[in-house]
């Protein structure tokens, strides 16, 4: 859902930068999804199939389309940390085996509040937080 978000967003913003960072992001959530299908397949799930992921990350995405860039930014900071409980509280209730995969699909969430928060700030390097998290969590 992630990669379809972030690349729909990444086609409404024209700003090289901007358009850059969103596609990056959607990098981040397609890796993710990678490293979470093996635990939804362990535990008898099926996983989505890939279009049907886009499709839904883009139809998420089309509220936001019009959103200019500080906006998209100050409603990541706003939104995600709710995401960032949610992902803790699963963590926290799921068998020690499957907690390293899920501190992923966490940390992830963090990372990208934590761009966000730079961007809104002006820091130069917004990315950091994203590109440390692909680094050491993905890398």
């Amino acid at each position: 859902m992630g990669v379809g978000y972030f690349s729909a967003l990444a086609g409404s913003f024209l700003a090289a930068d901007e358009h850059a960072k969103l596609t990056l992001l959607a990098e981040v959530e397609r890796r993710v999804v990678d490293v979470l299908r093996p635990l939804v397949k362990k535990h008898g799930g099926e996983p989505r199939d890939d279009a049907v992921l886009l499709a839904i990350g883009e139809r998420d995405a089309k509220p936001h389309l019009d959103l200019g860039w500080a906006e998209l930014m100050a409603s990541i900071v706003a939104g995600y940390p709710a995401y960032v409980e949610a992902f803790e509280a699963l963590e926290r209730m799921a068998p020690e085996g499957d907690r390293s995969a899920l501190r992923l699909l966490t940390l992830h969430e963090v990372a990208t509040v934590d761009f966000a928060t730079k961007e809104i700030a002006g820091e130069g390097d917004s990315l950091a937080p994203i590109e440390d998290f692909l680094g050491r969590q993905i890398g």
